[in-house]
Order: structure tokens, then sequence, then C-alpha cells
């Protein structure tokens, strides 16, 4: 069975610019930025199992809290990288969050006012550009005022601002979208790119051998069935969903490693299984080589908050091709998605 594979060939060998990598996660924006080429300066991150997947793959441990790190020690860079937390912004988390009587968007007194700590950085760094990642409704959140508070603060310093929803179905079987936010000195003139069609399917990213562990218990498959059918009587749509291997899975979330049940894979006459961890790496787009150190409940929450990477690196492409920082940046070559095994 042939599975989605992303050519990282373009690699071009010495660096054309610098790059740093805020709020990185596990890196998949490092990932597709120093495949364009990038030398990354700066990274940081607060989570600590995310650390040690970062280590693991690109051998440095990034720093903690970015609200912590002295901006005079942030090297100057050509592009801003910065996967901002979407939980405090996030549609998904919103129940969550007022169940737990936290505050929501900017409001939130930690993750909310990260992308403060952002600005502050762009204002002494002076970067190119800024390449920002959150959730689709960041968009029209407080009617629209969170999201003009962004735009407007990037362009006081000085940048013109393009953004896109963009959903990732068409290169990872996975309905995913994302909002992402190119903001650039004058000048440098941006446009997002064309996302290709690969019309891939889910059973593209299945092992040839999962593990037994990963299928459900029969305590936790009686119990989504039963939990589904008590909504479905209440006339409510929680439950659990069923994936097509032939077609794309609901997006994946962070606490997808629970019990799976926005990602279920049938079988024939048993219970249905979770995707394994490698299976989540390869449906956000991670090269085979991507090493998973982390327990499984971590790296479920890993890849259920990262980037599809293949998105980022199209994004990134056409980012570094306006940016003409030396005449050798133009021989880049244009990125490619194959089918492969």
């Amino acid at each position: 069975m042939s599975r989605v594979r992303f050519d990282f060939s373009p690699k071009i060998g010495k660096t054309k610019f610098t790059f740093s990598d805020i709020c990185s996660g596990i890196g998949g924006m490092r990932l597709a930025f120093e495949n364009l080429g990038g030398e990354c300066v700066f990274t940081s991150e607060w989570d600590k199992y995310c650390q040690i997947t970062y280590r693991e793959n690109f051998g440095n441990t990034p720093y903690g809290d970015i609200t912590k790190i002295p901006i005079k020690d942030i090297p100057k860079h050509d592009v801003l990288l910065a996967g901002f937390p979407c939980q405090p912004f996030s549609k998904s988390g919103f129940a969550t969050r007022k169940f737990l009587n936290k505050k929501d968007g900017f409001a939130d007194d930690t993750q909310g006012q990260i992308f403060f700590r952002i600005i502050k950085i762009i204002e002494e760094k002076n970067p190119k550009v800024i390449f920002l990642e959150n959730v689709p409704r960041l968009v029209k959140m407080n009617k629209g005022k969170t999201f003009d508070i962004i735009l407007n603060e990037l362009k006081k310093l000085g940048y013109d601002c393009k953004w896109k929803i963009i959903s990732a179905e068409t290169i990872v079987p996975q309905r995913r979208e994302r909002l992402y936010i190119v903001a650039t000195r004058k000048g440098i003139n941006f446009e997002f790119p064309e996302i290709p069609d690969l019309k891939p399917q889910l059973k593209q990213v299945f092992e040839k051998n999962v593990n037994k562990k990963y299928i459900l218990s029969d305590n936790t498959w009686n119990w989504l069935q039963n939990h589904a059918k008590k909504h479905s009587a209440k006339g409510n749509g929680f439950g659990f969903r069923m994936a097509d291997p032939k077609k794309t899975s609901c997006t994946l979330s962070a606490r997808y490693g629970k019990d799976g049940s926005e990602i279920l894979i049938p079988r024939r006459n048993s219970n249905p299984r979770k995707l394994s961890p490698r299976e989540c790496a390869r449906l956000m787009g991670f090269p085979e080589e991507f090493v998973i150190q982390v327990s499984d409940t971590q790296a479920y929450k890993q890849f259920g908050n990262s980037v599809v990477v293949p998105i980022i690196f199209l994004i990134g492409y056409e980012i570094i091709k306006t940016l003409k920082i030396n005449s050798k940046c133009k021989n880049i070559k244009k990125p490619e998605i194959l089918i492969g095994n």
C-alpha cells in the first residue's frame, strides 16, 4: 500500500537565512524551514515533554517560558516563527476552560499573553518576516476584536499582514483547518501558495503491523457506544467517529490518546482501534525518521497540538522565495509532494 510522503529534498545545504522558533512544540515549523536552507538561531518551548522530543530530533533543548527569557539574549533573525498557544482561542477547548473557570483569549493571564511577548521580540529584533499559526476561531473571537488587535499590533511595527485559513485535507488525510498569518516588511511581496490536491486516503498512514494495545478494550468500546446513545437520545451530537480508511479523517486533537473517539479505525468482527503514535506522525506530515521518544500519552498530545509540516513547508517556500536574501535563493527547488512507499 502506498502512503503520502512529503519530499524534503529541496534542502539547499548552505545557510541562506536565519529564523527563530518560538512556542516550538516538537519542531514542526523548524523541520520545514531547516529543509528550506534556514538556520535556527533560537527556540523556546515550556512543555518538558515537548523539549525531550525536540532535543531527540534537533540536538538541542529549547529554552523554557518565552515570557521569562531576556529579549537581549535572543539573536537577531530574518524570520520569526511562532505557533503561539491556541488553547485560549480554541473552539474545542472553550467548554473545558469554562468548566475550569479559566479565562478565554487574551484574558488568559499566561498563554493568552504570550502574543504580546512575541510583539516585544519583533519590535527589538526587527525580523523581515513573521509567520504565525493558530486556530480559525481566532478570526471571529470576541466579534473579531481579538484578531484585529493581532493585525494592528503587527501593522504598528511596520508590517504588511496577509492571512488565510487553510485545510490540510488535500495534502494529508485529515480535515484540519488552521489560520496562517504572514507579516512582511515593506517591499517584500508575499502571496499564499495554491495547495495541491493529492486526494490522500487515511489508509496511506497505516502501519503494516499495529500493536494490539491500540485496539479498544471492551470496557472503553462499550462506554463509547453507550455514551453516544445517551447523547443521541437527547438530540446531542456527542459520540465517537468511525473513520473511513478510503477517505480523510476528522481533526486529530491533543486528547486523542484518551479513547481515540474522534478517529476510530474499524476492524472486521472486532473492536475498533486508535491510530498509533507513528500513524499520527504521518497524519501530520512528519517524516519517518522523526524520533518518538516519549510515552504514547505524550506523543498523542504532541502530534495533536502540532502543525501539518507540509503545509508549513509550502508556505515557507513562498516566504523564502520572496525574501531574496541573496541571488541563490531563487534556485530553491519548488517543493513536491509524492505518493510513495
